[in-house]
């Protein structure tokens, strides 16, 4: 291969990179324009709301949660006892007999003494688009306060929005994490697999059963 060859090889894959890192730019900028005014500092900022989903996080040895799960349920926990909020959706992983993280987060929040009456589990959120799209079509939710870490809010109310859900997030970042940097750099991919799903695939969630009143304590599910 000659250099002359080599050069326009170089020059267009010059091109396409420049080409990709402007469509990661763009998708990236479209969704987190959907967060504007609806972030929230603490919950004392917030209106009454029916619903809080709480979005699920690591759960550790013995069913202790995590530094990024037990922030978010902290702040639940303050946001019921203040009365904002009325019901708790706690959403995760149930598809293994051995990991079983909304039961864990449910025993977390009835130690810290919400009803568990109040309580409901969404046993098969494998994404947060899964979760919102069940939050919509089993629980019946048309309006939600959102419970994540900053890195994680963008997506999700951008998600929200597109289901015509009404949606805010109040700030669940207690402490710093870990792993920060790595959830930065995640998310901008997560965002672009989110626009794809959202926009091009019309993705729905998996796993269905009978539609939840929420006016009334939820039957035991499980996907097992």
């Amino acid at each position: 291969m000659n250099k002359l060859n080599m050069k326009k090889i170089t020059k267009y894959l010059l091109i396409i990179i420049i080409f990709l890192l402007i469509i990661i730019l763009s998708i990236n900028l479209y969704v987190i324009s959907f967060s504007k005014d609806k972030i929230y500092s603490d919950i004392n900022s917030i209106q009454k709301t029916k619903v809080w989903l709480v979005f699920w996080a690591k759960v550790l040895k013995n069913w202790i949660p995590s530094d990024i799960l037990k922030d978010r349920l902290l702040v639940a926990i303050d946001a019921y006892k203040d009365k904002k909020i009325e019901k708790i959706i706690v959403s995760w992983d149930n598809s293994r007999d051995e990991y079983d993280e909304p039961t864990s987060m449910r025993d977390y929040l009835i130690s810290n003494w919400v009803l568990k009456d109040d309580i409901y589990l969404d046993y098969a959120w494998f994404d947060t688009l899964d979760s919102l799209y069940r939050a919509r079509e089993i629980f019946w939710v048309d309006e939600l306060i959102l419970f994540t870490q900053e890195f994680h809010l963008k997506r999700a109310l951008y998600i929200s929005s597109r289901m015509w859900i009404k949606s805010i997030w109040v700030q669940t970042n207690l402490q710093k994490y870990t792993y920060d940097n790595y959830y930065d750099r995640r998310e901008v991919f997560a965002r672009i697999k989110a626009f794809l799903n959202v926009e091009i695939l019309k993705s729905k969630s998996k796993y269905w059963w009978k539609k939840v009143d929420m006016s009334k304590p939820q039957e035991e599910i499980s996907l097992k």
